[in-house]
């Protein structure tokens, strides 16, 4: 029988922290409310990616000086953006002190507003009603729902369209109702290039996102098949990471022509890599949200035709996918690994990579 929810040990680890922060944080002085806005990102690399322009748009409203991020990853690409922010480190809201810290630090700022932007509410954020917030603005869901008699609450609905439409939504409801969606198209401010590589992301926040490294290894065999020189540039982070890229390599007949970044760059190198390579391979991860950034022509594999719908729509993104009449393979040694992302055939791969680089060749002749 399946524990409740409520039952299990990192909820009541989680409950027990609140309690114990509920009656610490009187004796903490509150802030008062004043111009500064706080913008909350807690969500993944490529969501912060995406979200870039959305944040510039209000801080524009307000000041770039008014603004401050609580974010827990991309800090190195804010930092390129050159706004100030405070980290919200990983199951901080399991620590007590440490999130009595933060509150503490986030108590010195004058906010007045607060500007939710995930597109899941975290319930981690909760501690965050302690607060004088004098408007909050959000996706509707979670966290938020509970405070919505009490403060004063605009919620945007969360809809299941392209993320770009998303943020276009909460940008015209709750920022400026004149903005053009284009407008909101993120662009990493980082100098791009075409050097003679290929830049490859081997990871994603799940397995389900990505196929087994022998299948990835018959994708990249299909390249250097024409183009014996190709180098392949290979980006990741972690423990997962370092133990695919050696089966990729062991299964990769030229291991020459793949150079090893995996777990040696910080993650403003990991995207200045994609900035100056001749284009990108991965799937639906982070590094394919900053390759959309940095408007470089990319590869992405994803399961099927019809999940392309969610995904952003872009003339430098090629999308491949199984097609609904070939046969499935089945991962059997490897079950966490997305069936159809290994059904994908490698003719239809090499395909879509010629017509990239036919594109190159088409667009040099003018």
């Amino acid at each position: 029988m399946k524990k409740p929810y409520w039952l299990k040990k990192s909820y009541l680890k989680y409950k027990i922290n609140i309690i114990f922060f509920s009656m610490f944080q009187f004796f903490i002085p509150k802030n008062k409310t004043g111009n500064k806005v706080l913008i909350t990102e807690l969500d993944g690399i490529g969501d912060i990616v995406v979200r870039q322009k959305l944040v510039d748009k209000i801080a524009e409203k307000y000041g770039r000086e008014n603004v401050v991020l609580l974010v827990t990853y991309a800090t190195e690409l804010i930092e390129l953006s050159g706004y100030k922010y405070e980290l919200f480190e990983k199951d901080m809201h399991y620590n007590f002190f440490k999130l009595l810290r933060l509150f503490k630090k986030l108590c010195e700022y004058d906010f007045g507003i607060l500007y939710s932007l995930e597109f899941i509410p975290e319930d981690k954020l909760d501690f965050l009603k302690k607060i004088n917030f004098l408007k909050i603005y959000a996706f509707e869901g979670g966290w938020l729902d509970k405070w919505k008699d009490k403060k004063s609450i605009v919620l945007v609905k969360l809809s299941v369209e392209k993320v770009l439409d998303r943020i276009y939504k909460y940008a015209i409801t709750v920022v400026e109702p004149d903005l053009i969606k284009e407008e909101l198209k993120p662009r990493l401010n980082i100098l791009t290039s075409e050097e003679n590589y290929i830049a490859v992301g081997i990871g994603a926040s799940d397995k389900k996102k990505i196929t087994f490294p022998e299948k990835l290894s018959e994708f990249l065999e299909t390249i250097v098949s024409d183009y014996p020189e190709m180098k392949f540039h290979i980006l990741g982070y972690g423990k997962n990471d370092i133990e695919y890229f050696g089966k990729l390599k062991k299964a990769f007949s030229k291991q020459e022509n793949l150079v090893c970044f995996v777990n040696k760059l910080s993650l403003a190198e990991t995207a200045k890599q994609i900035a100056n390579a001749r284009m990108y391979i991965g799937f639906d991860s982070g590094l394919y949200n900053i390759a959309y950034a940095l408007g470089k022509k990319q590869i992405c594999m994803i399961s099927t035709k019809r999940g392309q719908a969610f995904y952003h729509q872009d003339k430098n993104i090629h999308f491949v996918y199984r097609e609904l009449n070939t046969k499935t393979i089945e991962t059997v040694n490897e079950l966490k690994y997305n069936n159809d992302i290994s059904s994908i055939s490698p003719k239809i791969f090499k395909k879509t990579f010629d017509f990239i680089i036919g594109g190159e060749r088409r667009e040099n002749d003018f």
